[in-house]
């Protein structure tokens, strides 16, 4: 291969991978906006006790879907879903932008999620066919960087946007959604894309577990609405309750033992994922990182507002220790990783460090000083910043490990919210004002933890309701902890494998083809891989054949088989 070649070659990798990233940003961004928005919203739409649906509807519809999109991934290949996925975000953020009502609000979420998921599971399901994982550190370390930056723009864009006009929250994705879509179909160049005149469609839906789906998500809604409605408009012994977990737990039962049956052919968790101690445990760790790091991330601007005081923009910005920590870690976090080959140490201490940050959380209160709750945020962060361990270069494994994800993710909101209103409702007697009683019960108290709110009440009333949130929101830091402490114990008893350094995929790079030549004058560190063939259906179910992949990685002036 020529200097030319070689040269296109690098290109086509990093040209690729921004194509990755640059949705992945949207993601992100989407993902935290409204959490210091989100009082604001409520009260322009008067949510009432459906605030939770505008987090849980989207992160719902990001995670449900998710193992599914891995089938479609692996049948179809990466790049036209991907575009797709891209598209329907941005369908949903224009819905939401014009919505006038909650239900059109939390619909335009759900759309959004939709797209978000596809998004995500799609950015990493490329990263680990373009690279092997002992590689691929440094490329993590540039992804989750991406991903932190959007994650810290979202609450300082959302404490704007809710002063200045809380619609941009959701119109300023959609210009960037079209550069995205022309971004991937121009740069975004990987194998095992299927030829379309080979595509029998009865016979690729016929893949699809769509049994399997539904069971998946109509156990998870069920759920939600439980814990969400559950000691606001029902008691938690109503049957209006009772009966949706039944039925959910019978699903989730039901789903479990479909996915190993004679009769699930092509299952969307497939048992071998689950298929040894050391990935099992990872998935778990995976289910709590997503439950704590999210959770802690909604339930921080509460306390800023309501209990400190803060505006939405200034809330942005005491946020923001939190998401700059995990930026700078995570930086650093993936060569560490590519470095030591160790994952073990990263996976204890950070638990431990959540752990040990979220018990300091229970301290804070409206007195709390700047250091103290600026020290607590940084030891949480810390923590927050782990390492994905299960090797995912199939779209089923990637499906079932971002599904686990986002679930932790959906029931960080969904728990702890219910925790929430259960403490609130406890001590809502302590409250001596009628009125704040009135405006904050039934569920209401999160749409109310603004600042606006709690000054419009004498200043004896003020103490009341914020001694009220402090205290509801110590419930909250408690359940993180255990949690957090749990992941701990889990950690330990991880067995570390090698992590291996080769790729076996039909979805890797396409590069000019070159043959009996090693490519050379790349960027260092650069993977530059040789050509994917085109896949058809007859190569999707055989999976990758035996010399399709013949890949190198320039690494330190030595060229290193892959």
């Amino acid at each position: 291969m020529d200097c030319d070649q070689a040269s296109i070659a690098s290109n086509g990798f990093w040209r690729s991978f921004i194509a990755i990233c640059v949705p992945l940003l949207l993601s992100a961004l989407e993902g935290t906006v409204t959490n210091t928005a989100l009082p604001t919203i409520s009260d322009a739409l008067n949510l009432s006790t459906s605030f939770s649906w505008v987090a849980t509807a989207f992160l719902l519809a990001s995670t449900i879907l998710q193992p599914l999109y891995g089938q479609l991934g692996d049948m179809w290949g990466r790049k036209y879903p991907m575009m797709v996925a891209v598209g329907v975000f941005a369908i949903g953020s224009g819905i939401c932008g014009g919505a006038n009502s909650g239900g059109v609000l939390i619909f335009g979420r759900i759309v959004q999620g939709l797209g978000t998921g596809g998004i995500d599971l799609f950015a990493e399901m490329i990263l680990c066919d373009i690279v092997p994982l002992r590689r691929r550190g440094p490329y993590l370390a540039i992804k989750h960087a991406v991903f932190a930056i959007g994650t810290t723009l979202g609450p300082l864009l959302g404490g704007v946007f809710a002063e200045h006009g809380w619609r941009w929250c959701f119109l300023i994705n959609i210009p960037v959604c079209v550069v995205s879509m022309l971004i991937i179909y121009y740069w975004l160049h990987v194998g095992g894309g299927i030829k379309i005149k080979n595509v029998n469609v009865k016979d690729e839906i016929s893949k699809v577990d769509m049994f399997g789906t539904v069971a998946l998500t109509a156990a998870v809604i069920l759920l939600l609405v439980s814990l969400s409605t559950g000691g606001a408009s029902h008691p938690w012994d109503h049957p209006a309750i009772v009966i949706p977990i039944l039925i959910s737990v019978a699903c989730f039962v039901g789903f479990a033992f479909y996915q190993r049956s004679k009769y699930c052919t092509h299952p969307v968790m497939p048992k071998e994922v689950f298929s040894n101690r050391t990935t099992n445990i990872a998935f778990a760790l995976t289910t709590i990182h997503g439950f704590i790091t999210y959770g802690f991330q909604f339930y921080l601007p509460p306390f800023f507002q309501a209990v400190k005081g803060s505006t939405p923009t200034k809330s942005g910005l005491e946020v923001l220790p939190t998401t700059i920590v995990i930026v700078a870690l995570a930086a650093a976090g993936g060569p560490l990783l590519s470095r030591w080959g160790r994952y073990k140490p990263i996976h204890i201490i950070g638990f431990g460090c959540m752990a040990l940050g979220l018990g300091l959380c229970v301290m804070l209160a409206k007195h709390s000083s700047v250091g103290a709750w600026l020290m607590f945020q940084l030891v949480v962060a810390a923590g927050c910043v782990q390492v994905k361990l299960p090797d995912t270069t199939t779209g089923q494994s990637s499906g079932s490990w971002a599904f686990l994800r986002g679930t932790g993710s959906l029931f960080g909101v969904a728990v702890p919210g219910a925790a929430f209103n259960i403490r609130f409702t406890s001590l809502l007697s302590s409250i001596s004002s009628t009125s704040a009683r009135e405006q904050l019960g039934k569920g209401q108290a999160y749409q109310r933890a603004t600042a606006n709110f709690v000054k419009r009440f004498e200043p004896d009333v003020q103490a009341e309701i914020v001694h009220t949130f402090t205290e509801s929101l110590k419930c909250v830091w408690m359940i993180f902890c255990v949690l957090a402490g749990a992941g701990f114990v889990m950690a330990s008893c991880e067995q570390e494998h090698e992590m291996r350094k080769t790729l076996n995929t039909a979805y890797g790079l396409k590069t000019p083809k070159s043959v009996g030549q090693t490519p050379a004058n790349t960027a260092p560190g650069s993977p530059v891989l040789t050509p994917m063939p085109e896949k058809s259906i007859e190569n999707v179910e055989a999976g990758p054949e035996e010399g399709s992949c013949e890949e190198t990685v320039e690494c330190d002036n030595h060229s290193i088989p892959i």
